[in-house]
C-alpha cells in the first residue's frame, strides 16, 4: 500500500501525440469551464468528464479514446471519476483534502497538463511539482492540496479509480 510518502511519479506519462492532443481540446477557446464554488477549492474552474458511470456531454469521441488510453495505461478496471481543474495564477490555496473515502482501496492520478510554478502538497510536507505531462499516482484517502501557481493557470486531469 502507497504511503503519503511515496507516491509514484511517472515524467512523460503519455506520448507526445496523445498528451498534445488532450493540451489541445482543454485549452481550446470552446472547451467548457464551470466554476463552482467550493469551500475547499477557491476560484478553481472545472469540467467534471466522467461520472457515476456516465461521461458529461462535453467528452467528445476524441477526449473518449484518449481518456480510455490514460485509464488502460493506469491498469484501471474501473473509474469513479475524471475531472479536470483550471486553477488561475494567484488563487488562494486549496484547504487539505482526500480525493475518495471508501472502504474499498482506490487511487488518484494527478496529470499535470501544463508547466507552472504550483504544485501538489502532501500532508507531510512533500511536494510534487507542476511538469507537464507528468503523473503522480497515490492512495485517495491521503491528505493533499493544489496549491496554485503565480506564474501561469494550473491545469490538472484528475482520475479516481480502483487499478487491477
Amino acid at each position: 500500500m502507497m504511503t503519503s510518502e511515496s507516491p509514484k511519479i511517472t515524467p512523460n506519462f503519455l506520448k507526445y501525440y496523445t498528451f498534445t492532443e488532450l493540451k489541445n481540446i482543454v485549452t481550446d477557446k470552446n472547451f467548457r469551464w464551470y466554476f463552482r464554488q467550493s469551500k475547499g477549492e477557491p476560484e478553481q474552474y472545472n469540467n467534471l468528464l466522467y461520472y457515476d458511470h456516465e461521461f458529461s456531454e462535453d467528452v467528445t469521441p476524441k477526449l473518449k479514446r484518449i481518456l480510455a488510453t490514460i485509464c488502460s495505461q493506469l491498469g484501471a478496471i474501473s473509474v469513479l471519476r475524471i475531472n479536470i481543474n483550471s486553477t488561475p495564477r494567484n488563487a488562494p490555496e486549496q484547504t487539505w483534502h482526500t480525493d475518495w473515502v471508501i472502504s474499498t482501496p482506490n487511487k488518484t492520478c494527478v496529470i499535470y497538463l501544463n508547466d507552472n510554478n504550483g504544485y501538489t502538497e502532501f500532508k507531510n510536507g512533500k511536494k510534487i511539482l507542476s511538469v507537464k505531462n507528468t503523473a503522480i499516482v497515490f492512495d485517495s484517502n491521503i491528505e493533499h492540496r493544489g496549491v496554485p501557481a503565480t506564474d501561469n493557470r494550473r491545469l490538472v486531469l484528475n482520475i479516481n479509480y480502483f487499478e487491477k
